[in-house]
Protein backbone atom coordinates (compact mmCIF):
# COMPACT_ATOMS: atom_id res chain seq x y z
CA UNK A 1 0.00 0.00 0.00
CA UNK A 2 1.73 3.42 -0.80
CA UNK A 3 1.09 5.97 1.76
CA UNK A 4 0.10 9.58 0.12
CA UNK A 5 1.16 13.20 0.94
CA UNK A 6 -0.74 14.72 3.53
CA UNK A 7 -0.37 18.57 5.37
CA UNK A 8 -2.19 17.39 8.11
CA UNK A 9 0.73 16.96 10.16
CA UNK A 10 1.71 20.07 9.57
CA UNK A 11 -2.23 21.49 10.80
CA UNK A 12 -1.43 18.60 13.83
CA UNK A 13 1.58 19.63 14.97
CA UNK A 14 2.24 23.83 13.78
CA UNK A 15 6.07 23.01 13.37
CA UNK A 16 7.68 25.20 11.40
CA UNK A 17 11.15 25.31 9.61
CA UNK A 18 13.59 27.78 11.31
CA UNK A 19 16.16 29.60 9.36
CA UNK A 20 19.32 28.20 11.36
CA UNK A 21 20.27 24.60 10.48
CA UNK A 22 20.98 22.27 14.13
CA UNK A 23 24.85 22.56 14.46
CA UNK A 24 26.27 19.78 12.56
CA UNK A 25 27.57 16.74 15.13
CA UNK A 26 28.71 13.11 14.13
CA UNK A 27 28.19 10.09 16.76
CA UNK A 28 30.11 7.19 16.86
CA UNK A 29 29.51 4.41 19.78
CA UNK A 30 27.63 6.48 21.69
CA UNK A 31 30.54 8.99 21.80
CA UNK A 32 29.68 12.46 21.10
CA UNK A 33 32.75 14.01 18.48
CA UNK A 34 33.01 17.58 18.27
CA UNK A 35 33.56 19.68 15.56
CA UNK A 36 32.02 17.71 12.72
CA UNK A 37 33.05 18.85 9.16
CA UNK A 38 31.84 17.40 6.16
CA UNK A 39 35.24 15.50 5.36
CA UNK A 40 34.36 12.91 7.52
CA UNK A 41 32.45 11.20 5.24
CA UNK A 42 32.34 10.81 1.60
CA UNK A 43 29.63 9.47 -0.74
CA UNK A 44 30.16 7.00 -3.68
CA UNK A 45 30.13 9.06 -6.38
CA UNK A 46 30.64 6.06 -9.29
CA UNK A 47 28.03 2.74 -9.65
CA UNK A 48 28.97 -1.40 -8.06
CA UNK A 49 32.03 0.11 -6.81
CA UNK A 50 33.87 -2.97 -4.28
CA UNK A 51 34.62 -2.47 -0.86
CA UNK A 52 37.72 -4.26 0.13
CA UNK A 53 39.58 -5.71 2.54
CA UNK A 54 43.18 -4.43 1.87
CA UNK A 55 43.79 -2.07 -0.85
CA UNK A 56 44.21 -2.62 -4.32
CA UNK A 57 43.48 -6.43 -4.29
CA UNK A 58 42.29 -7.67 -1.13
CA UNK A 59 39.00 -9.88 -0.75
CA UNK A 60 35.94 -7.89 -1.83
CA UNK A 61 33.43 -7.37 1.28
CA UNK A 62 30.81 -5.58 -0.47
CA UNK A 63 29.81 -3.82 -3.54
CA UNK A 64 28.54 -0.65 -2.79
CA UNK A 65 26.37 1.32 -5.08
CA UNK A 66 25.94 5.20 -5.81
CA UNK A 67 25.53 7.44 -2.57
CA UNK A 68 26.62 4.75 -0.52
CA UNK A 69 27.91 6.67 2.65
CA UNK A 70 31.33 5.79 4.07
CA UNK A 71 33.08 7.14 7.40
CA UNK A 72 37.17 7.98 6.48
CA UNK A 73 39.24 6.88 8.65
CA UNK A 74 42.61 7.59 7.01
CA UNK A 75 44.05 7.83 3.32
CA UNK A 76 46.22 5.53 2.37
CA UNK A 77 47.50 6.93 -1.49
CA UNK A 78 44.85 6.67 -3.75
CA UNK A 79 42.85 4.31 -0.87
CA UNK A 80 40.55 5.34 1.94
CA UNK A 81 40.22 3.10 5.11
CA UNK A 82 36.96 3.24 5.95
CA UNK A 83 33.86 2.50 7.69
CA UNK A 84 30.84 1.38 5.57
CA UNK A 85 27.89 0.42 8.18
CA UNK A 86 30.10 -1.24 10.56
CA UNK A 87 32.05 -2.74 8.84
CA UNK A 88 35.65 -1.47 7.95
CA UNK A 89 37.77 -2.26 4.46
CA UNK A 90 39.54 0.07 1.93
CA UNK A 91 37.14 2.08 -1.09
CA UNK A 92 39.32 3.54 -4.06
CA UNK A 93 39.06 7.62 -3.61
CA UNK A 94 38.44 8.78 -7.18
CA UNK A 95 35.13 7.29 -6.99
CA UNK A 96 34.29 8.65 -3.59
CA UNK A 97 33.11 12.76 -3.38
CA UNK A 98 31.63 14.96 -0.84
CA UNK A 99 28.62 14.13 0.92
CA UNK A 100 26.19 16.92 0.99
CA UNK A 101 23.20 17.54 3.13
CA UNK A 102 19.03 18.17 2.22
CA UNK A 103 17.06 19.58 5.04
CA UNK A 104 13.97 17.62 6.08
CA UNK A 105 10.42 18.96 5.81
CA UNK A 106 7.81 18.67 8.06
CA UNK A 107 5.93 16.12 5.29
CA UNK A 108 9.08 14.01 5.62
CA UNK A 109 6.75 12.94 8.69
CA UNK A 110 3.81 12.01 7.71
CA UNK A 111 2.97 8.06 8.18
CA UNK A 112 -1.07 7.48 7.37
CA UNK A 113 0.09 5.34 10.72
CA UNK A 114 -0.06 8.18 13.21
CA UNK A 115 0.98 11.58 14.08
CA UNK A 116 3.53 12.69 16.21
CA UNK A 117 2.00 15.01 18.83
CA UNK A 118 -1.24 14.02 18.79
CA UNK A 119 -3.07 12.56 21.34
CA UNK A 120 -2.99 8.25 21.20
CA UNK A 121 -6.09 6.68 20.57
CA UNK A 122 -5.78 2.90 21.24
CA UNK A 123 -8.92 2.09 19.56
CA UNK A 124 -7.94 3.74 16.09
CA UNK A 125 -4.75 2.14 16.43
CA UNK A 126 -5.77 -1.14 16.51
CA UNK A 127 -8.37 -0.33 13.14
CA UNK A 128 -5.07 1.02 11.24
CA UNK A 129 -2.92 -1.34 12.79
CA UNK A 130 -4.53 -4.45 13.59
CA UNK A 131 -4.62 -6.63 16.85
CA UNK A 132 -2.04 -5.21 19.83
CA UNK A 133 0.51 -7.77 20.46
CA UNK A 134 2.29 -5.89 23.01
CA UNK A 135 2.93 -3.22 25.67
CA UNK A 136 5.54 -1.84 27.57
CA UNK A 137 6.57 1.09 30.11
CA UNK A 138 9.96 2.36 30.69
CA UNK A 139 9.96 3.72 34.04
CA UNK A 140 12.91 5.57 33.30
CA UNK A 141 11.75 7.65 30.52
CA UNK A 142 8.30 7.28 31.22
CA UNK A 143 7.51 6.17 27.29
CA UNK A 144 4.63 3.55 27.01
CA UNK A 145 5.19 1.67 24.07
CA UNK A 146 2.88 -0.22 22.19
CA UNK A 147 3.77 -2.85 19.71
CA UNK A 148 1.91 -3.82 16.71
CA UNK A 149 2.52 -5.97 13.49
CA UNK A 150 5.61 -3.97 11.80
CA UNK A 151 4.44 -0.43 13.80
CA UNK A 152 5.62 0.44 17.69
CA UNK A 153 4.21 3.56 18.61
CA UNK A 154 5.45 5.19 21.77
CA UNK A 155 3.92 7.83 23.75
CA UNK A 156 4.23 9.92 26.56
CA UNK A 157 1.46 10.94 29.12
CA UNK A 158 -0.49 9.83 26.24
CA UNK A 159 1.20 12.22 23.55
CA UNK A 160 2.61 10.37 20.27
CA UNK A 161 6.21 10.63 20.64
CA UNK A 162 7.81 8.17 18.55
CA UNK A 163 6.80 5.97 15.80
CA UNK A 164 8.76 3.04 14.66
CA UNK A 165 7.93 1.06 11.39
CA UNK A 166 8.88 -1.95 10.51
CA UNK A 167 6.86 -2.59 7.60
CA UNK A 168 8.13 -2.78 4.24
CA UNK A 169 4.99 -1.76 2.48
CA UNK A 170 5.63 1.66 3.90
CA UNK A 171 7.03 3.96 1.55
CA UNK A 172 8.95 7.68 2.82
CA UNK A 173 7.55 11.28 0.99
CA UNK A 174 10.81 10.63 -0.86
CA UNK A 175 10.54 7.25 -2.27
CA UNK A 176 12.53 5.03 0.75
CA UNK A 177 11.61 1.57 2.04
CA UNK A 178 12.17 -0.86 4.95
CA UNK A 179 14.69 -3.36 2.73
CA UNK A 180 16.35 -0.36 0.73
CA UNK A 181 19.62 -0.09 0.26
CA UNK A 182 20.61 2.67 2.81
CA UNK A 183 22.55 4.57 -0.27
CA UNK A 184 19.15 5.16 -2.05
CA UNK A 185 18.11 6.86 1.61
CA UNK A 186 21.14 9.34 1.18
CA UNK A 187 20.96 10.37 -1.95
CA UNK A 188 17.25 11.44 -1.20
CA UNK A 189 17.88 12.76 2.47
CA UNK A 190 21.64 13.68 2.19
CA UNK A 191 24.40 13.16 5.18
CA UNK A 192 22.76 12.41 8.06
CA UNK A 193 23.16 14.88 11.07
CA UNK A 194 24.63 12.09 13.16
CA UNK A 195 25.33 8.25 12.87
CA UNK A 196 25.77 5.89 15.76
CA UNK A 197 27.58 2.61 15.57
CA UNK A 198 26.82 -0.16 17.30
CA UNK A 199 26.60 -0.60 20.85
CA UNK A 200 23.55 -1.12 22.36
CA UNK A 201 21.84 -0.99 18.82
CA UNK A 202 22.70 -4.75 18.09
CA UNK A 203 25.69 -3.70 16.09
CA UNK A 204 23.28 -1.97 13.73
CA UNK A 205 23.77 1.84 12.26
CA UNK A 206 21.90 4.74 12.69
CA UNK A 207 21.24 7.10 10.40
CA UNK A 208 19.85 10.47 11.89
CA UNK A 209 18.76 13.38 11.28
CA UNK A 210 17.13 16.61 12.46
CA UNK A 211 14.49 19.08 11.92
CA UNK A 212 13.80 22.01 14.39
CA UNK A 213 10.30 23.35 15.35
CA UNK A 214 9.37 26.10 16.92
CA UNK A 215 9.26 25.33 20.35
CA UNK A 216 13.05 25.62 21.26
CA UNK A 217 13.12 22.74 23.78
CA UNK A 218 11.87 20.43 21.03
CA UNK A 219 13.01 18.45 17.56
CA UNK A 220 11.75 16.27 15.13
CA UNK A 221 14.29 13.07 14.47
CA UNK A 222 13.85 10.96 11.78
CA UNK A 223 16.29 8.04 12.40
CA UNK A 224 16.92 4.65 9.67
CA UNK A 225 18.06 1.82 11.36
CA UNK A 226 20.59 0.16 9.06
CA UNK A 227 22.36 -2.89 9.37
CA UNK A 228 25.83 -4.84 7.90
CA UNK A 229 25.12 -5.38 4.35
CA UNK A 230 23.49 -1.72 4.90
CA UNK A 231 20.14 -2.41 4.39
CA UNK A 232 17.53 0.04 6.04
CA UNK A 233 15.71 -2.31 9.06
CA UNK A 234 12.91 0.63 10.60
CA UNK A 235 12.46 3.89 9.61
CA UNK A 236 11.93 6.06 13.11
CA UNK A 237 10.18 9.45 13.48
CA UNK A 238 10.30 10.98 17.17
CA UNK A 239 9.28 14.13 18.59
CA UNK A 240 12.18 14.54 21.01
CA UNK A 241 13.44 17.00 23.74
CA UNK A 242 16.37 18.82 22.95
CA UNK A 243 19.01 18.28 25.05
CA UNK A 244 20.80 21.03 26.74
Amino acid sequence: MRLFKTTALALALAFVLQGAALAAESYYTDSKIKGYSEGSFVELKGDDVNFRERAKDGKVLKVLPRHALLRVLKKQGEWLQAVSDGVQGFIYEPFTGTAEREELLTDDFATGYAVLGEKFDAKQAEEKLGTLSKKTVDKKTKLTTYSYKNVDIGTVKDKITLLRVCDTAYITMRGVSVGDNAARAVGQYGVPDAVVYGADITGKTIYEYFLPTENEKQQLRFALDVDKDSRVQAIILELQQVKK
